[in-house]
């Protein structure tokens, strides 16, 4: 059976350049967060004052832990200078339970781990606290005077996140199902596979 207890992350797609966000469901509203940093790497989630009418929206469950929620918008298209279409659309989002990691490691100890993953032909480095950006991009982002991109260790509820940073500011989780000395399971990707192991 499947419930709407717990936490959910909202999924970023490509297309998304909102902050992450998190939803939970109490009685009938879908109530929405945003994240604050607490002290050190803990983070709380700050309520919005947007919230849905769970009853008025519709729904569906992907998995067990993952939510598509539909909502209605507006898609317009730029025919010419002078003329366009306007016409509602239907768009959803997904959103994953988060659960606390499965690990018998401390927090500094996970800090130092690097591991490399995959994802649509992809490959990530999961190294925390360190420049992502290639040599060329960093020069550039000197000269602008910008922090490029980095990855940050933080925890939300006991879970675990790889946060992506850009120019010190959250951009994107990546959730941490589990993690040893190994490997890593991480979640919260926008297509299948929903999760990547890292090694």
């Amino acid at each position: 059976m499947n419930n709407l207890n717990g936490t959910w992350l909202k999924i970023k797609t490509g297309d998304d350049y909102c902050q992450p966000e998190f939803i939970e469901f109490s009685e009938d509203q879908i109530i929405h967060f945003e994240l604050e940093l607490k002290n050190g790497n803990k983070l709380s989630k700050v309520r919005t004052e947007w919230s849905e009418k769970l009853p008025e929206s519709k729904y569906e469950f992907v998995n067990n832990n993952r939510i598509r929620i539909y909502r209605m918008g507006k898609t317009h298209t730029v025919l010419s200078e002078t003329e366009s279409i306007i016409k509602d659309t239907e768009f959803w989002t997904d959103y994953e339970r988060i659960e606390s990691t499965k690990t018998e490691l401390e927090f500094n100890k996970i800090e130092k781990l690097e591991f490399n993953a995959e994802w649509n032909n992809e490959k990530i480095p999961l190294k925390f606290n360190v420049i992502l950006d290639s040599p060329v991009i960093q020069e550039s982002n000197k000269k602008m005077k910008r922090n490029g991109r980095k990855l940050v260790l933080e925890n939300l509820q006991g879970t675990y996140f790889a946060s992506i940073y850009d120019n010190d500011e959250r951009k994107t989780l990546i959730g941490i199902k589990e993690i040893d000395l190994n490997k890593a399971i991480l979640f919260g990707f926008p297509e299948k596979p929903y999760e990547i192991k890292a090694e």
